[in-house]
């Protein structure tokens, strides 16, 4: 027997959750450890604090990315809109959290879920009986590897907030993805170990996500276009608001 939730959490509830840590994360490192507010012993063990509840937010965000692409109509559409988004955003994440333009060590998070959407699309798609017009079972495993080898690679080397991690975080709950809860348990738990081990141990943090996780429905909640827009454009339109403030705290 399946264990569903009928009754809990909608995902723009974990949007919002995922919104409300990574808000605290951002305001943490973009101004408050930035500004010199985390120099003693103290502050710094509040800087910390603030930085272990913004750990929360990528887990929930690879979580609903997966939950989106089984759920959309249009994955191409899915795609572009990250895209957009990813190009958009990496002006204000450059200046929010490291006070330049363009910062070509670090790429904003965004590029690292739509490396990760493509690369779970390439893995349903190798699923049908011909993909892209291969039929051999083994050469389609081959040239799956290699489009997930080539996406790796290129997290690497753009420098992709959380790295090749992420990336490998967003395949692995695709990979485990189900529709009961203790199969978007296991998932998620599975990819917050993952980056414990890649990314370092606070990430464990995330675990703490486990809870409203459990309570999710599996329903996406209200569709109004003004929300989605809200939930859509949240990340750019916060990291510029933080590199203002920064701007005139300097």
């Amino acid at each position: 027997m399946e264990n569903k939730v009928r009754f809990g959490i909608t995902g723009n509830t974990l949007k919002l959750i995922a919104i409300i840590t990574m808000l605290v994360d951002h305001v943490a490192y973009g101004l408050y450890y930035t500004q010199g507010m985390a120099d003693n012993s103290l502050n710094w063990e509040f800087y910390r604090f603030l930085r272990g509840v913004g750990r929360m937010a990528f887990p929930i965000y690879c979580f609903l990315l997966v939950e989106g692409f089984f759920h959309t109509r249009n994955v191409k559409k899915y795609v572009i809109r990250l895209f957009i988004l990813a190009l958009i955003s990496e002006i204000p994440f450059d200046w929010s959290l490291f006070g330049i333009p363009f910062n070509w060590g670090k790429t904003n998070v965004v590029f690292t879920l739509l490396i990760g959407l493509i690369l779970i699309w390439i893995l349903e798609e190798s699923k049908k009986e011909k993909f892209w017009g291969i039929e051999n079972f083994i050469v389609k495993k081959l040239v799956v590897l290699m489009c997930y080898a080539a996406g790796i690679l290129i997290a690497y080397f753009a420098h992709v907030d959380y790295n090749m991690v992420g990336v490998a975080v967003i395949v692995l709950m695709y990979v485990l993805h189900g529709d009961d809860r203790n199969k978007r348990m296991l998932a998620f738990a599975t990819g917050v170990a993952i980056l414990a081990l890649g990314c370092g141990t606070m990430e464990a943090w995330a675990f703490l996500m486990l809870i409203p996780i459990a309570l999710y429905n599996g329903k996406r909640g209200s569709s109004s276009k003004i929300i989605r827009y809200c939930f859509n454009y949240f990340y750019p339109v916060h990291l510029l608001i933080i590199g203002i403030v920064r701007a005139i705290l300097l």
